[in-house]
């Protein structure tokens, strides 16, 4: 018994979920083959065995054991294959592809959703294509490809008919996500906020709170304080209606960042107490530590920007009992650094001392080089204000030698590892790409296969019609023969009849003389008839050979016909292997030249990493014996005090050029860690007016010797600035230093401190030579020395204004120069507003 097949239906495999899975795959089935008659003959035991296989296949799939599933799969493909049962086909190749997906076999999974797509293309179903779209698109989002997904997923929308669903509620979000993941931030929200008004329509609360915290996201990487809070304060309410006390807390700290950002710092205050209130009693076992201190370092630095050092110092404390408890060493130190930072604004010196030698301390058994040369240079600058000067210098030595070598060979490290982390993701990224090329270009031979298959089965059923028209031609020449055979005949007949009258008429003329009348007659008739008789057999020759020579001109017709396809089919052959020829010829040229780009490249990157390493190391290797210089002068200044002035002066100009020496290596170091994206920014709270006061300071006894007064002009209320206080104090010393180096005898320099909206602004304007246009274009250049030159002798590397422009680009600030040569220069620098840690 055979069932007949004619067009065919298949149905999504992950929607047939029963438990009893077996019985309901099969009565599908069974229900399918009495609706939908199928292309091709198939036995009823053939197509009941391939659905109980793939039934079989399908439950290993349920059960996770892709393998099996797979290897069950592969067999009932096989059978499908043979019988040309295009149901078993796609289905067997849904759960091999699905099979492969969870093995994270991408390549092999797509390959067999390719296959499946071009069945069911043809079958023009559009529920499954869509879900086999849906698939691939989601096949392509995990692999990590989704520049590859969205055409897949945009297929799926184009074929949906209903707007609404869960099904196109996920295939929404799918989107989104893609575009997120490509950073087209605008695509994205776009799709979050239509899913958004569908969540809420349906009143599912989880998934509204999903969608809600991916737009804050998106607002909050787009540096938009304003609309990410207030999509955060509706999380909040999500959270208070689900009495998720952890979500809350959580809520609440991002909640008091966005105020900060917005400079609500009320509101920020109050968020952060809100939410460590929440956190100390979800904390009562101790699990919820950070979060705790967290919102306590958040407190007290909010109560630190007002001012208020008291509860400042209150809630660093709290944080630093809890960190003692349970904290690493270096985080436990990062507190008492917090807390030496806040002494040393109340000018409380001896506790500012005992909290920075209490984080050294903890930090000399440790890695972290970069904080503690902060807390070395903290206590530089404590023991500079306590006026004990030999203990700063030793403190300041320590903390330079930190950073000028073992910090900037961690730098270099990690940043090598960061580019070697990066080759790898771009390697993987190209051998992703490539293989979905490769299963592309293989699904478009396959069709190109299919196509040359069906135009060779075309050109045999024309010949099998030629040879059915020629049987035909045959069949009625074989009728015409016969046609005239029954006339031959007849006529034969018609002469016997003819024959007998005349006898008759003979023998009747001598008896009845009456009868030759009649006689006469017959005759004529006969002549007549004859007449008759030729004027036919001459007329059915003519249309014989009539007939002969239309079929000799349509067989002449159809000869030319089969040879021009033959020709055609030659061309067309010939074509498309010269074009392939070509276009190999092309791929080996472009890899060829792909090759020796790379090969450039990755020489350029050896010499220009062996020359940063070079500068590094010679730099580094003249520090060490230029400090030892520096310190020997220093001992033979303190023991020749008594000598002749000659001798001092030479102690003098020795000291002098060992320092201009210092500062160049300095400055080489500077500028090789900047090369080589070595900078580690380590935030801190900055009192800008109290720094900038003190370097101001710094340089009085420098501009005195040159006659330079120096004048401030600081506006009151200036905020604290988050930064790094090592980066900020190089800036400032270099502009500083230039302001005096460049300015004249008897001139006046004046330093101006102001907040332009949401920067703090620093000025250095002095009354020089000015800068002229050709200078302007170099300013910020490296090695770049300008026309001007220092007004004392002083000595210049064309590396300070560099330097600064790296430092501030860092910090996320700005910096530049207004000037008119002989009217003097303004060197103008602002950096952010504070902002949380």
């Amino acid at each position: 018994m055979s069932t007949k097949i004619n067009k065919e239906t298949s149905w999504p495999i992950d929607e047939v979920l029963p438990s009893n899975h077996a019985r309901c795959f099969l009565f599908l089935f069974f229900y399918w083959i009495s609706q939908t008659p199928l292309s091709a003959q198939v036995n009823q035991s053939d197509s009941l065995q391939i659905a109980k296989i793939i039934s079989q296949s399908h439950e290993r799939l349920i059960q996770h054991n892709y393998q099996e599933a797979a290897g069950i799969a592969q067999k009932g493909l096989d059978k499908s294959t043979k019988l040309n049962f295009k149901w078993g086909l796609i289905n067997s190749l849904l759960v091999i592809a699905q099979a492969q997906k969870s093995l994270s076999n991408y390549p092999a999974s797509l390959n067999y959703y390719l296959q499946a797509l071009s069945e069911i293309q043809k079958q023009n179903d559009k529920k499954t294509l869509a879900w086999v779209n849906l698939k691939i698109g989601e096949l392509f989002q995990e692999w990590g490809v989704p520049e590859k997904a969205l055409p897949y997923y945009n297929t799926v929308l184009a074929l949906q008919s209903e707007k609404s669903g869960e099904s196109y509620s996920q295939l929404i979000e799918h989107i989104a996500d893609a575009h997120l993941s490509l950073s087209q931030k605008e695509q994205s929200m776009k799709m979050y906020l239509e899913l958004l008004d569908i969540r809420r329509k349906k009143s599912d609360i989880v998934q509204t709170k999903k969608i809600l915290e991916k737009i804050a996201s998106i607002y909050s990487m787009s540096n938009d304080a304003e609309n990410s809070l207030k999509y955060r304060l509706q999380i909040l309410e999500i959270n208070k209606q689900l009495k998720d006390t952890v979500q809350i807390a959580s809520a609440l700290s991002v909640i008091g960042k966005h105020y900060i950002d917005l400079k609500n710092l009320d509101k920020a205050l109050e968020s952060y107490q809100a939410a460590l209130a929440m956190n100390r009693q979800i904390n009562r076992k101790g699990l919820n530590d950070n979060n705790v201190v967290t919102n306590l370092i958040n407190i007290g630095t909010i109560f630190q920007s007002r001012g208020d050092t008291r509860n400042s110092i209150k809630y660093f404390n709290d944080a630093l009992q809890i960190k003692e408890k349970k904290g690493t060493p270096i985080e436990v130190a990062v507190m008492h650094n917090y807390l030496a930072s806040l002494y040393l604004a109340q000018a409380n010196y001896p506790e500012a001392e005992d909290q920075t030698k209490e984080a050294i301390s903890l930090l000399s058994g440790t890695d972290n080089k970069r904080v503690l040369a902060t807390s070395y240079k903290r206590l530089s600058d404590i023991y500079m204000k306590q006026g004990s000067y030999e203990k700063s210098l030793t403190s300041y030595q320590t903390y330079s030698m930190l950073k000028d070598s073992l910090l900037y060979r961690e730098q270099l490290a990690q940043e090598q590892e960061k580019l070697k982390e990066y080759a790898i993701e771009t390697a993987e990224k190209e051998a992703k790409l490539s293989l979905i090329d490769h299963e592309m270009q293989a699904l478009e031979l396959r069709n190109e296969k299919e196509i040359a298959e069906r135009e060779k089965q075309k050109i045999a059923l024309l010949l099998k019609e030629k040879e059915l028209q020629n049987v035909f031609l045959q069949k009625e020449q074989s009728e015409q023969a016969r046609a005239v055979q029954q006339l031959q005949l007849q006529q034969g007949k018609v002469e016997k009849e003819r024959q007998a009258q005349e006898i008759l008429l003979l023998e009747q003329k001598r008896d009845l003389q009456n009868a030759e009348i009649q006689k006469k007659e017959l005759q004529e008739k006969e002549r007549q008839k004859e007449i008759d008789y030729k004027n036919t057999k001459l007329a059915l020759q003519q249309s014989q050979l009539e007939r002969v020579g239309i079929r000799q001109q349509y067989l002449t017709f159809i000869s030319v016909l089969f040879f021009a396809l033959i020709l055609l089919t030659l061309l067309a052959y010939l074509i498309k292997r010269r074009d392939n020829q070509k276009l190999q010829t092309q791929y080996h040229e472009i890899n060829n030249q792909k090759e020796q780009i790379e090969s450039i490249n990755k020489t350029l990157v050896e010499l220009n990493e062996e020359k940063n390493d070079l500068i590094g190391i010679v730099a580094h290797d003249l520090k060490s014996p230029l400090n030892q210089i520096s310190g020997m002068l220093e001992i033979i200044k303190l023991t020749t005090k008594d000598q002749p002035e000659e001798q001092q002066s030479y102690t003098s100009q020795m000291e002098k050029a060992a320092n201009r020496l210092k500062n160049m290596v300095t400055k080489i170091l500077d500028v090789s860690a900047i090369e080589s994206k070595a900078l580690n920014i380590t935030l801190e709270r900055i009192n800008i007016t109290e720094a900038l006061d003190e370097i101001v300071n710094r340089f009085g006894d420098i501009a005195a010797k040159k006659n330079i007064s120096i004048k401030k002009e600081f506006e009151s209320g200036i905020p604290s600035i988050e930064s790094d206080m090592g980066y900020v104090s190089e800036v400032l010393e270099n502009l500083m230093s230039n302001a005096v180096k460049y300015s004249p005898l008897g001139k006046q320099v004046t330093i101006k401190l102001s907040q332009q909206g949401g920067f703090v602004r620093i000025e250095f304007i002095d009354q020089g030579q000015g800068i002229n246009q050709k200078d302007m274009k170099n300013l910020f250049g490296k090695y770049h020395k300008l026309t001007a030159r220092p007004t004392a002798g002083e000595d210049s590397t064309g590396l300070g204004l560099s330097i600064v422009k790296k430092y501030i680009l860092a910090l996320n600030g700005r910096v530049w120069c207004e000037s008119e040569e002989g009217k003097g220069s303004d060197f103008i620098v602002e950096l952010p507003v504070p902002s949380t840690i």
